[in-house]
């Protein structure tokens, strides 16, 4: 007998509204890390058991601003606690494939640092370890369920703009600082043995998710450039311009940067389709959409933020398939891969 659509849904079992047992696994990330942190140790859904860095002493002021009673400069061991469900690793990317390797292998779902690896070989290695074992695997660079992804899915699968034919997005930010309040520079986000990019990579990757999400069409050919513009002596490229090619015709471009000054971050997006457009500028703090040749109508920007422990919890505890996947991280690096490869080439 079918349950109708007005009746008192069954209440969720005991087990699966127990917190979810969840430990975070390196800091180098902090951008992502420390907030996620924090909000995981705020969500009665979650249980934070422990935190963990390579400098305990990074670890203890993270457990300080969290609460928990945990902190440890051993990364794997957290992994190896048995009482642990999941971990989210916010470590390097040099670092990372192993480690999430290792959860996987320990029955541990998974939110991982983006990109999800340095190469794809380590890529690999991750998605089978996922694959075989079954776990959960939340990449960060995919933001699908934040209340801005909404509102643009919407007005792109259903139809309103009809056809999508261009994207840009764009994104420019300061240099990275190596920890919060830090004065010693950028430390590892612009070493190359541990990112396998700079300024275009550190946030092209949630670009090229969305662009992948919404166009739904693979890419053909990639071109672009990178520079450095403001930061000429750095061993990593601090601007780059991407131009990617669709299968079904559209040409989207990613612009990411880390030419601004400090405080001067923005982040922008334009998608035209053949019956409508949408815009966003974080600078403004305006979304705007027009259909059917109407006049724009602007709305307050939706918020964006990190919404990976909401997918992660959605999928352990009630049982909603990520949108993103192992793979998506995976393909989301090819891409990203496929444009320094072009851009080096001079196409």
């Amino acid at each position: 007998m079918t349950t109708p659509p007005s009746a008192t849904p069954e209440p969720a079992s005991a087990e699966a509204a127990e917190p979810l047992r969840l430990a975070v696994i390196g800091f180098d990330h902090w951008y992502a890390g420390i907030p996620f942190a924090r909000r995981a140790a705020a969500d009665p859904a979650v249980d934070l058991r422990g935190v963990a860095d390579a400098d305990p002493e990074r670890a203890r002021h993270v457990a300080s601003l969290t609460g928990c009673a945990r902190a440890t400069g051993d990364l794997e061991e957290l992994i190896a606690d048995q009482e642990v469900e999941a971990v989210a690793c916010f470590t390097s990317v040099d670092l990372s494939p192993r480690l999430c390797e290792a959860a996987a292998r320990a029955g541990k779902h998974i939110v991982a640092v983006k990109p999800v690896a340095m190469n794809l070989a380590d890529a690999d290695r991750v998605v089978t370890a996922v694959e075989e074992s079954g776990v959960v695997f939340v990449p960060s660079e995919s933001r699908r369920t934040s209340a801005l992804a909404e509102r643009l899915s919407a007005l792109v699968h259903s139809g309103r703009l009809g056809e999508l034919r261009t994207g840009t997005f764009a994104m420019n930010s300061s240099l990275p600082v190596n920890w919060p309040g830090a004065t010693d520079g950028p430390g590892w986000f612009t070493d190359p043995a541990r990112t396998p990019g700079g300024g275009w990579i550190d946030h092209a990757v949630y670009q090229l998710d969305r662009m992948r999400w919404l166009f739904d069409s693979p890419v053909v050919d990639v071109a672009g450039t990178v520079a450095n513009i403001a930061h000429p002596g750095l061993p990593v490229e601090d601007y780059g311009h991407a131009v990617f090619t669709l299968a079904g015709g559209q040409v989207v471009t990613v612009e990411d940067t880390w030419v601004a000054p400090r405080g001067a971050f923005t982040n922008r997006a334009h998608l035209v389709g053949s019956e409508g457009a949408v815009w966003h500028d974080t600078a403004s703090g305006l979304l705007g959409v027009q259909e059917g040749g109407g006049e724009w109508t602007f709305t307050r920007l939706p918020d964006d933020t990190f919404d990976t422990l909401d997918t992660l919890l959605g999928a352990v505890r009630h049982g909603r398939a990520p949108s993103s996947t192992v793979r998506t991280a995976r393909d989301t690096l090819a891409l990203c891969l496929d444009f320094y490869a072009a851009a080096g080439a001079g196409r």
